[in-house]
């Protein structure tokens, strides 16, 4: 399994992540640390974590980063932490699941900042509207290869875009398997919890008229411009 770990910084949170996946997955042949960073800082994280897979970003954006990472990797699974997240020794049983298996991706749980663990029972209908956390999520190389990359035009629902193609997709979604187990602790502060996604609220009644039909579309518009005009007024 490939962790990509996108970052801007080298510091004690990086230090943090990086060693709690090596403490939850202490056999080096079962992972591959995949850090992304600036150019300025790619010499920086290399001498300090030698054991890690190095690259630099090609332009300066999460997804581009995770793109880059997705690109750089030579895992089977694919897995994603932001550097002040905390991976968790129950993802040993994500691994066991992946060898006994092959899924297409694996859905677990997590801890969520300080409002203790939330639940990402995958659901195709539900995730039209509500995404999962996607450090719960392991996807093999095969649901990224099919349904990506990430879109670079969403600054932070990406992610939520790729998870609604994959349990949408009838090949890939009947392999899919969750895991009533938290697998990480999210810290709930970086980007996509502090940024509003305008570029994915005006695009999700397209998107969700494109599984559910135009009658669904025309009943999502009227929340598309709450969340707008919501937005714009906080």
């Amino acid at each position: 399994m490939s962790i990509i770990i996108p970052t801007l910084d080298v510091d004690v949170e990086l230090r943090r992540c990086v060693d709690s996946v090596c403490l939850a997955i202490p056999d080096s042949e079962m992972r591959e640390i995949v850090l992304v960073l600036p150019s300025s800082k790619a010499a920086d994280a290399a001498e300090r974590f030698p054991d890690a897979r190095v690259v630099a970003e090609s332009r300066p954006s999460v997804y581009s980063a995770m793109n880059d990472g997705v690109a750089a990797s030579t895992g089977r699974y694919l897995y994603f932490l932001g550097k002040d997240d905390i991976l968790l020794p129950a993802v040993h049983r994500v691994l066991s699941l992946l060898a006994a298996e092959s899924p297409s991706a694996v859905f677990s749980d997590v801890y969520w900042g300080s409002k203790g663990r939330h639940r990402a029972r995958p659901s195709r209908f539900q995730i039209l509207v509500f995404n999962v956390c996607h450090q719960g999520i392991v996807y093999s190389r095969e649901a990224i290869t099919t349904h990506g990359p990430f879109m670079r035009r969403f600054r932070t629902h990406a992610d939520h875009l790729l998870n609604i193609r994959l349990l949408w997709d009838p090949n890939l979604r009947r392999r899919v398997r969750y895991l009533a187990v938290p697998i990480a602790w999210y810290a709930a502060t970086g980007l996509s919890s502090r940024t509003f996604d305008v570029n994915f609220v005006r695009a999700q009644p397209a998107i969700i008229g494109r599984y559910l039909g135009p009658i669904a579309a025309a009943l999502w518009q009227p929340f598309k411009w709450f969340r707008l005009r919501w937005h714009r007024s906080d």
